[in-house]
C-alpha cells in the first residue's frame, strides 16, 4: 500500500472557525486515539463558545464523552486534544502541563493566531474539510 493511502486513512483535515475572526486548518489523527476521533467525527459539525483557560489554552465543550485513551498530561504548542472529564475539545497556545489526563487527538497546522486572538464566549465552529 502506497504511504499516501495510509497517510490520507489516518490523517482527517479541519477547519476550525471563530465567527468573525478567521479560521485556521488542523488535522487530527485517528492513531493517536480511534475511538475519540471516531467518535468526534460522527458529531461534527461542532459548534460552540469559546473557553479561556489563562493564556495557555482554548476550549469548547463539544459534549463528546469518550473515557480516556492514551492519556497524557504534557502538550506542545498548537496541540489538540479531548479533556474527557467533561467532552471538552481544548487547543494549546503554549506548551503546557494539564492536571487531568487529556486524549492527543491532533495539530493546527496554520493561523493559531485566530485562536490565539479568540475570547470567552466567541463561538467556535470546527468542520471536516
Amino acid at each position: 500500500m502506497p504511504p499516501t493511502m495510509e497517510q490520507s486513512a489516518s490523517r482527517i483535515d479541519v477547519r476550525i472557525t471563530v465567527v468573525g475572526k478567521g479560521e485556521s486548518k488542523a488535522e487530527i489523527f485517528r492513531h493517536l486515539a480511534p475511538i475519540t476521533v471516531n467518535t468526534i467525527m460522527t458529531k461534527m459539525p461542532i459548534l460552540g463558545r469559546v473557553n479561556r483557560l489563562n493564556d495557555n489554552t482554548v476550549c469548547i465543550l463539544a459534549e463528546i464523552f469518550v473515557g480516556t485513551e492514551k492519556g497524557r498530561t504534557k502538550f506542545a504548542h498548537g496541540d489538540i486534544a479531548l479533556l474527557p472529564l467533561n467532552g471538552s475539545i481544548c487547543i494549546f497556545l503554549k506548551e503546557s502541563i494539564s492536571a487531568r489526563p487529556m486524549n492527543l487527538i491532533g495539530k493546527i497546522g496554520s493561523n493559531l493566531e485566530i485562536l490565539e486572538r479568540s475570547r470567552r464566549g466567541d463561538t467556535i465552529t470546527i468542520e471536516k474539510v
